[in-house]
């Protein structure tokens, strides 16, 4: 049941990244996580002009590259590690030395999405730095006031 469970999500996200069409700079739905979305969300309403736009796509397509690899390798080490720990006698070094690769993963993707946000950081303007700062409901009451002007 537990396969079959981790089999359809991985079809699921898999027919997720097929099916995907728009706007280039629109992240994967699902998105990765509440606070990227966030983050795509104000990119948005910044008012970016179109080199911005060129450039904060050529680092989302980059940092797309190379996590991709890495999240499957992620998924491999995982099967593995749950392999592993369901054997008839489960070896402890084998199972460290896969928790500590699963580690290593985790840490280069966490990098990776952190370069992405500096990039993206140095890319935008001191007003538009000053924008992102903002917590999201201060930023949308700001942008409201300003169309109603």
């Amino acid at each position: 049941m537990k396969h079959l469970f981790l089999i359809i999500a991985f079809l699921s996200l898999v027919a997720t990244g097929y099916a995907q069409e728009g706007d280039p700079l629109k992240p994967p739905e699902p998105p990765c996580c509440p606070k990227m979305q966030m983050m795509m969300d104000k990119l948005e309403m910044l008012g970016l002009n179109p080199e911005q736009l060129k450039q904060i796509e050529a680092v989302r397509m980059a940092m797309r590259k190379d996590i991709i690899p890495l999240k499957a390798e992620l998924e491999m080490k995982q099967i593995d590690l749950e392999t592993e720990m369901k054997a008839e006698k489960p070896e402890r070094d084998k199972i460290m030395k896969l928790l500590k690769e699963i580690s290593d993963l985790e840490l280069k993707i966490k990098q990776i999405n952190i370069d992405e946000k500096l990039k993206i950081h140095s890319i935008l303007t001191p007003e538009q730095r000053e924008k992102m700062r903002m917590p999201m409901h201060k930023f949308m009451m700001k942008c409201k006031e300003k169309c109603e002007k």
